[in-house]
């Protein structure tokens, strides 16, 4: 195989493991950037050579320093041929920061106070609360086999090359498309001839029909069952192989299955949708990882609403005295006294109240300790978690008045939700709340108990703000109730005629953090235009000429100010969450910041206006109620542990890290999850499974310290086709598309583009060079990996990452910054949404509730628009927005049952909602859009689309299959991923 260049360009910067604290409102210290490795066979250990491209791109790639996606100090392989290091081209290192943060700990490293724990939303009770023992005699019973379940994983190593993708409307050779497969969404074909020996089967079946039945063969009888023996088994084991150019409908017809870690002997393990690895079984050694070209690490989703959740009150929380682990179910029992911690292996005492049962009231076996039976534990916290009494819930608002937030008729929606939902604040008898509203000056609103009406108190001078008004700015919620309605009632009214078009954002923000300090608590704004005046005031970056281009620029913030501001509240456990309602330019790179480094979530809404974008205001009126009610923890720090040997080096996510594994969060909700790159510092061998532990602590809004853990273990393997077989693809393109932001941001978006494309060359190509016959022009690939070159497509012509398409920078940056935030069951369908067709939903395989509701469940297609028949009516769920699209030939007696219309042409072009009908099929069509709408936290309007509609590009846009301008099509994507394989 020929050795390429191209070099896995990803960016994130490396915290100096030596100052671990960073003073709020200071840029914390810099190492290098880290990159990925080069794809290329060559490099030497801690080298990286330029990348190689044609003569005629006189475009220079090169790979400056250690990769994102692998270790700093990972080994490269011994057979290089160039050692030479050339640096990115106009690349400087950045300053660290909280959504991406390389760090190089050494482990086990204890720092400040390490209990943290991990949520994991609407608190159950499943065991009693005191678990204390009873007063009687303590007696002991048998303790259970002890067992060993501690390993550690470790990096790949190999060496493979990839070339960037060039232009899709350049000349293209490819081989003619195979005829498409009658039974769309069938399961995958074999790879190619490899049916088992007939040896095996001859002998064992009958030679003529069995019992006088005729018709039977037993020549295709043992084909099929050696086919069915044979891909059951590899299937199992993860080393069944595809041809993904034989197989044209990859996707499966229903949701993929994340893969099930296999431990000997099982335990009961975290759930993938909080926490998932990129690799189901863990290389035992740093070079078989790197040979793996895979991803190694881990997606939280730590705070994630659960239907049921053990929690438990004890006067001791039973942890290792020399990492700090919590006791879970993969520890060993040495004897009844003693247990072996399974991250660092230290033997710790038991306690005596641990042998007591709460369940059967009885003292005996530890292992029924709901501790040992539940990967996922919630602990109410004692004194000793406390720094501080428990704060209250806090709340401030602060609110856009300026003329262009009144024009835009918010106040009207965002009132009225409010009022709606005040009683449904999360908080206890001390909730307190505030509001501040702002254009070219700050308006401060007195409601403290007693007065009649609420008192407006202004200040102008916003280059030195200050607090008018030291009391009643910060109200109790049940207290001032009325005041609090009166406000919301009149604040509308109040600024309805305002014509003053200066936003003082940054100003607001600044006297938000003087009246939160002593409390801390949470800042919700509300922002519809680019702050242009005072403390924070920002120019118009964007160059809408620049839109389709291969390099955008200003992605990145054009100031810190915003940045130490976050670091300041992040500091007096303030997060500030952001509402971006904008037509216009908003410079969301720079603004994002007060929320990226302060543990916030941003909301971003574009175009939006009341009269002129209904499907915006639903959208907005949903995602307020669900942000206003949802549950929240306050005061939280999270740490992540893993098995000695491995080690985190790069965080993603809105948050601060306050030290090498100890992770500042002010605030905590269940609709944001996190993502940590795992390096492995030491050898594997030794160790049977490896494990990681999410602790995260915090105050409820009930004003109780709690700590919600989650463990996650897995095996680890020695062999390289078990590392490919036990990847998960889905949790591989989650932690890559986070990475490749940060490449965006820290080099350039070609060079994050480059990165993506060579994921699938690497994969795609280290397991062609483990397979022993090849069949000219196949692409074989594991089945474990092989939706991996699909979803990298979608990637591709993603809002984030388009080229060729103009793209307004906002909307590029936000995509971004969600792909950095959401959890993966939402990231995925954010990057490849479903598509169900729905006109002739049936109850097959239909899910029956027990109120008798029946939701159908529809096949999912691919994104092509080969699948779209005129004579039908597809769903199309991109996570934000469900578009109902009607083909113009659509039966009439689909249009009648289900929109209460006569045909297609009387369909209106307005329809927001389906009408409530009392057929079957309006029946089963609203149950699944309503099925699909529970899916996710906020919430996804309608829309519905017709063929001949003028927003019918808005649903042929999502088709990401298909060929466009500038990029190719899924089979032409493959065929070139091919070509660079077998250069």
């Amino acid at each position: 195989m020929k050795a390429r260049g191209l070099p896995m360009p990803y960016g994130n910067q490396a915290m100096n493991s030596s100052s671990p604290q960073v003073t709020p409102g200071t840029s914390r210290p810099s190492n290098s950037s880290l990159n990925l490795p080069n794809l290329a066979a060559g490099p030497s250990p801690g080298s990286f050579p330029p990348n190689q491209r044609s003569s005629s791109d006189s475009r220079q790639f090169t790979s400056p320093q250690p990769s994102g996606l692998y270790p700093p100090n990972m080994s490269y392989p011994p057979n290089s041929s160039s050692g030479s290091t050339q640096p990115v081209s106009g690349m400087t290192p950045t300053p660290v920061g909280p959504q991406t943060t390389p760090i190089r700990p050494r482990y086990p490293q204890q720092v400040g106070y390490n209990q943290a724990a991990s949520p994991y939303a609407s608190p159950v009770v499943n065991q009693p609360n005191n678990m204390q023992p009873p007063p009687s005699a303590y007696n002991s019973s048998p303790l259970p086999p002890t067992s060993t379940y501690n390993s550690s994983p470790l990096p790949p190593t190999s060496a493979y090359n990839s070339s960037t993708l060039p232009p899709g409307n350049t000349a293209y050779n490819s081989s003619p498309l195979p005829p498409p497969t009658s039974a769309y969404n069938s399961s995958p074909q074999p790879p190619y001839p490899q049916q088992m020996p007939t040896s095996q089967y001859q002998g064992s079946l009958p030679e003529g029909p069995v019992g006088g039945v005729s018709g039977y063969d037993p020549q295709l009888h043992a084909k099929m069952a050696g086919m069915s023996v044979h891909n059951s088994f590899s299937r199992l084991w993860g080393n069944d192989s595809i041809n993904l150019l034989q197989d044209r409908n990859i996707l499966p017809p229903v949701p993929i299955e994340p893969p099930k870690p296999v431990l000997t002997p099982e335990r009961p393990n975290c759930s993938p949708d909080v926490f998932r690895c990129t690799l189901t079984k863990v290389p035992d050694t740093s070079s078989l990882l790197q040979k793996s070209r895979l991803p190694f690490g881990i997606l939280l989703h730590p705070f994630r609403d659960a239907a049921s959740l053990s929690v438990i009150q004890c006067n001791t929380i039973v942890r290792c005295r020399n990492c700090r682990t919590y006791i879970n179910p993969f520890v060993t029992f040495v004897d009844q006294r003693r247990w072996k911690c399974n991250l660092c292996f230290r033997v710790n005492d038991l306690p005596e109240e641990f042998l007591y049962d709460p369940s059967t009231r009885s003292y005996g076996d530890p292992s029924r300790r709901p501790e040992i039976k539940n990967a996922t534990m919630e602990y109410i916290a004692p004194s000793d978690y406390m720094l501080r009494p428990p704060q209250p819930a806090v709340y401030l608002f602060l609110l856009d008045v300026s003329h262009g937030a009144v024009e835009t008729g918010y106040l009207q929606t965002f009132c009225k939700v409010m009022l709606e939902n005040l009683n449904e604040l999360p908080g206890d008898s001390r909730m307190r709340i505030g509001f501040i509203t702002f254009d070219g000056s700050i308006h401060f609103y007195n409601l403290g108990e007693g007065l009649n009406q609420p008192h407006m108190l202004v200040v102008s001078d916003i280059e030195d703000v200050f607090l008018p008004s030291p009391d009643n700015l910060l109200v109790n919620v049940h207290e001032s109730k009325s005041l609090i309605t009166d406000l919301l009632t009149d604040l509308p009214k109040r600024f309805a005629m305002n014509g003053d078009i200066n936003c003082c954002l940054g100003a607001a923000l600044q006297v938000a953090y003087k009246l939160m300090s002593p409390v801390g608590g949470r800042v919700t704004v509300v922002q519809t235009a680019l702050p242009n005046y005072g403390p924070g005031a920002l120019k118009n970056r964007e160059d809408p000429n620049q839109r389709a281009g291969k390099d955008i620029s200003n992605i990145g913030p054009a100031n810190d100010f915003y940045k130490k501001l976050a670091l300041d509240c992040s500091g007096q456990q303030i997060a500030v969450d952001l509402f971006l309602l904008c037509s216009q330019y908003v410079d969301i790179a720079t603004i994002s910041c007060i929320s990226k480094f302060s543990s916030g979530c941003i909301h971003y809404y574009p175009g939006y206006h009341e009269k002129l974008c209904r499907l915006q205001v639903s959208k907005f009126a949903g995602d307020v109620k669900r942000y206003l009610t949802r549950r929240i923890g306050f005061e939280a720090v999270m740490r992540v542990r893993c098995t000695r040997g491995l080690a985190i080096h790069t965080f993603h996510g809105n948050f601060f890290v306050r030290s090498t594994d100890l992770l500042s969060l002010p605030n905590v909700n269940p609709d944001t999850g996190y993502g940590m790159q795992i390096a492995i510092e030491e050898s594997l061998t030794e160790y049977n499974s490896v494990c990681f532990q999410a602790a995260v602590l915090y105050t409820s809004s009930n004003g109780e310290r709690r700590i919600r853990v989650h463990t996650l273990c897995l095996p680890v393997v020695s062999i390289l086709q078990d590392v490919l077989g036990g990847a998960d693809q889905e949790a591989v393109i989650g932690l890559v598309s986070k990475m490749a932001v940060d490449r965006s941001v820290s080099s350039s978006l070609s060079d994050a583009r480059d990165a993506l494309i060579n994921v699938c060359i690497d994969v795609l190509g280290v397991y062609k060079a483990t397979m022993h016959g090849q069949v000219a022009g196949a692409l074989m690939s594991p089945y474990s990996t092989r939706l991996t070159p699909l979803f990298i497509l979608a990637l591709l012509k993603h809002v984030a990452f388009r080229t060729g398409i103009s793209t307004k920078l906002d909307e590029r940056v936000f995509a971004m910054e969600r792909m950095k935030a959401l959890p993966l069951q939402y990231l995925m369908k954010y990057i490849y949404p479903a598509l169900y067709p729905v006109h002739a939903l049936d109850e097959k395989n239909a899910i029956h509730q027990d109120d008798d509701v029946i939701i159908p469940q529809p096949v999912i297609l691919q994104l092509s628009s080969e699948k779209i028949d005129r004579h039908g009516a597809y769903i199309l769920d991109t996570f934000d927005v469900l578009y109902l699209y009607i083909g113009r030939a659509i039966n009439d007696q689909f249009c009648t049952s289900v929109l209460n219309v006569p045909n297609f042409s009387a369909i209106p072009d307005d329809l927001e909602s389906l009408p409530e009908l009392a057929t079957p099929e309006s029946e089963r069509m609203r149950a699944f859009v309503a099925w699909l709408q529970e899916q996710r936290p906020y919430h996804s309007p309608l829309k519905i689309i017709r063929e001949d509609s003028r927003d019918r590009h808005i649903f042929l846009q999502h088709m990401l299959d298909d060929r466009t301008e500038s990029l190719f099509s899924y089979y032409e994507f493959l065929q070139h991923i091919r070509q660079q394989i077998s250069k």
